[in-house]
């Protein structure tokens, strides 16, 4: 019975010291993921804003053109 307890318990630190050996290596995996996924939503959000600004800038152009045509019919805005 002494030997079966000695085995359980001789188990049981074997697991500790595996789950304390490989905290340092999974807390930096989460570290570094966590890192490259707010690199992408960052990168994400740089590629919407240009196009929020390309589109903005293309209904300004639209917009002073319609302005000139009106101006050169002779439409009073």
């Amino acid at each position: 019975m002494d030997i079966a307890n000695q085995q359980v318990a001789d188990t049981v630190a074997a697991t500790n010291y595996k789950v304390i050996g490989d905290a340092p290596s999974q807390s930096q995996g989460i570290t570094l993921e966590t890192y490259s996924y707010s690199l992408s939503l960052m990168m994400i959000n740089a590629a919407s804003n240009q196009n929020a600004g390309a589109q903005l800038a293309n209904a300004s152009v639209v917009s002073t053109c319609a302005e000139i045509l009106k101006a050169a019919a002779g439409v009073i805005p």
